[in-house]
């Protein structure tokens, strides 16, 4: 059920999908700044995201995010919240009722910051091998581009 506000100038309508990709971002951003954000985090975080308005227009929030090792998890969970409900309230001028939050892991900063020094040795080494085929392939066509035209010339000359 989407939000719907009426006003002088017609009807303001935003949807839960628009609520639960905002959750979402804070989230993300909020994670990413705690340096525990990897590409597994973020499709269980994601997934996890349901939004919904109540029938007095609040809207409320569950989620599913892992705590970060080390953090108390309630002050931890509880700033997440916090997150949310401002952002909601000041992006979509919504009251948010409630924001449940499940900790299903923890997650170590460091190895989060090692998967992913992992995955950008991945990704920059297929991108050199990438860049390599391109440049073979690129050769082979300048030799074959080279090739038809001493074969053109010579027919040329035939003729």
């Amino acid at each position: 059920m989407p939000l719907t506000e009426q006003n002088d100038y017609g009807t303001i309508s935003i949807s839960e999908n628009v609520l639960k990709d905002m959750v979402y971002k804070t989230v993300e951003k909020y994670l990413k700044e705690e340096r525990i954000f990897n590409e597994k985090i973020q499709k269980d975080t994601q997934k996890s995201v349901k939004v919904s308005v109540n029938d007095d227009t609040s809207v409320s929030v569950s989620l599913k995010i892992p705590a970060k090792y080390g953090e108390n998890i309630v002050e931890y969970s509880k700033r997440v919240q916090r997150k949310i409900k401002e952002e909601l309230e000041k992006l979509a001028q919504v009251y948010v009722s409630n924001i449940d939050i499940t900790i299903e892991t923890i997650a170590k900063p460091e190895e989060i910051e090692e998967e992913y020094e992992e995955f950008m040795e991945e990704y920059m080494e297929e991108e050199v091998e990438e860049e390599e085929e391109e440049r073979e392939e690129i050769k082979e066509e300048k030799a074959e581009d080279y090739s038809n035209e001493e074969a053109e010339e010579k027919d040329e000359k035939n003729e």
